[in-house]
């Protein structure tokens, strides 16, 4: 496991938990990564092998996508 993707699911995860309290804690999700992440930070995770690790509302944002 790289160090920048440990860090991704971190970051990705931590955003869902802090979305909780939205109407829609997805959407939420996908708006943020929208907004503050490069494409490339969403590829680089999508194609990590660290998918697994995901919070379900954080891997649901990431397959909405």
């Amino acid at each position: 496991m790289s160090s920048s993707s440990d860090s991704l699911v971190r970051m990705i995860n931590q955003i869902a938990a802090n979305s909780m309290g939205a109407h829609d804690p997805v959407a939420a999700v996908v708006k943020h990564l929208h907004s503050f992440w490069t494409p490339k930070m969403c590829h680089d995770l999508k194609s990590s092998n660290l998918t697994s690790e995901l919070n379900a509302v954080a891997a649901q944002a990431l397959a909405a996508l």
